[in-house]
């Protein structure tokens, strides 16, 4: 069984796109509007961690050298 999880935005929810997912054999649930940013299990479980610890990391590296920019390079290392 395939699932998509959708928040409740109408333009996610039109007849097309319903059907795709079938025809692919998904099955879609939506997310009640306006919840989705306390309900998605990704951002709740996975991202919200990972966004806190990173930015307690850049902040101290900020902090302690003298506010240096960060580049994508360093920034990649970090998640790394």
């Amino acid at each position: 069984m395939n699932l998509l999880v959708l928040d409740g935005h109408g333009g996610h929810v039109i007849l097309k796109a319903i059907l795709k997912a079938q025809e692919m054999g998904l099955n879609m649930i939506t997310l009640p509007s306006h919840t989705s940013h306390a309900l998605q299990p990704l951002n709740v479980s996975c991202f919200k961690p990972f966004k806190t610890t990173f930015r307690n990391v850049r902040d101290v590296a900020m902090f302690g050298n003298n506010h240096m920019e960060l580049d994508k390079i360093t920034l990649n290392g970090w998640v790394n």
